[in-house]
């Protein structure tokens, strides 16, 4: 996996995300009715399993009501969240490390960095991109 998603690599796991997602929400949902101990702690622990799952993939739950997923990325050389909830159908919105769920923005495939480019970005070996900066590289 990698340390840093760029909008295409948080799609191709998707699949798998969306699936635990879904377990996660089922999960919670069916132990807010529990009342005894022993069936709790069992939901508990395998509600932790399936957030450990997410955390393997690289992402991190949000909001287990919502299915609120954040995926670590870099654009234009700053740290940011890639944002999907569930019933979304691909990775189409992002925002600031900083910044929530009300903050996102339009994902614009080429703002994000893989991996190599992303740690030399933030380790200051290359510069930070602007828009301007993609749109005259482009040219």
């Amino acid at each position: 996996m990698p340390l840093f998603f760029t909008p295409a690599q948080a799609d191709e796991v998707l699949p798998e995300v969306r699936k635990t997602v879904l377990q996660i929400m089922r999960l919670k949902k069916s132990s807010e009715r529990l009342s005894d101990e022993t069936q709790i702690a069992s939901e508990t622990r395998r509600l932790e399993g399936e957030i450990g799952k997410l955390e393997d993939l690289g992402c991190v739950l949000k909001d287990w009501n919502t299915g609120l997923i954040d995926f670590p990325a870099v654009r234009l050389g700053a740290r940011v969240w890639l944002c999907w909830r569930s019933g979304e159908a691909k990775i189409e919105f992002w925002h600031g490390v900083h910044e929530g769920f009300a903050s996102r923005k339009l994902v614009k495939d080429d703002e994000f960095y893989p991996d190599d480019l992303a740690i030399r970005a933030l380790a200051g070996e290359i510069p930070k991109l602007t828009q301007e900066h993609l749109e005259f590289l482009k040219e």
